[in-house]
């Protein structure tokens, strides 16, 4: 049987269609690849919960990010409901349009090198509005922290390199805005608060 030019043509463009359809289909069914837990956690990463535990929450943040303090009380609430059966492990992502962001993230380690790494975290989402190069020391004294060290610290080169870090790992993962989860190594492509909840509480069963 011969072929017009006309069916040929239509034969060529449904063979294109169905291809495109299929390859299409593979990637999109293609499944999250889970990133290993030693490259998601690292030594001297800030964590609350329980370490040994088999659920870990990772968060990519910014202290100057609207969303990032929106999203944390979400945040606060499972790592208290789910203490025993998860660990939560907070990495820094400070975005280049938030000016404050990176100074924030050098007073939160800042803080940790006098063990109150979580109670400056708190402080800083609070007053996230008030950011500003005198708030930073005015926490730091709020906590009782040496101020002396505490200054020194949040310029020592250690510090910036940790936070610098965080973000180019965040970058090769895939990292574009924050907050950015992983929950127990894949990443969570969220549409609400209560799907954060729901991820987690599925992960500790």
């Amino acid at each position: 049987m011969k072929f017009t030019s006309e069916t040929k043509l239509f034969v060529g463009i449904l063979v294109a269609t169905i291809a495109i359809i299929v390859f299409a289909m593979m990637v999109l069914t293609k499944p999250t690849p889970t990133l290993s837990r030693d490259e998601l956690v690292p030594p001297g990463a800030a964590t609350k919960g329980n370490p040994t535990a088999k659920a870990y929450l990772v968060e990519f943040s910014d202290f100057q990010c609207p969303a990032c303090l929106a999203v944390q009380p979400t945040v606060n609430g499972v790592t208290a409901q789910y203490k025993n059966q998860l660990v939560f492990v907070y990495r820094h992502f400070p975005l280049d349009q938030h000016p404050f962001g990176q100074k924030a993230a050098q007073a939160a380690e800042a803080a940790a090198a006098q063990g109150k790494f979580w109670e400056m975290a708190d402080l800083l989402f609070t007053d996230q509005a008030k950011f500003s190069d005198a708030l930073f020391p005015q926490l730091a004294q709020s906590l009782n922290l040496d101020l002396v060290k505490f200054t020194k610290d949040m310029e020592d080169s250690t510090i910036k390199q940790k936070i610098a870090n965080d973000r180019a790992y965040g970058i090769r993962i895939g990292v574009n805005a924050t907050p950015t989860f992983f929950l127990n190594g894949k990443k969570l492509n969220l549409t609400s608060f209560d799907d954060l909840k729901n991820a987690v509480a599925e992960a500790v069963k």
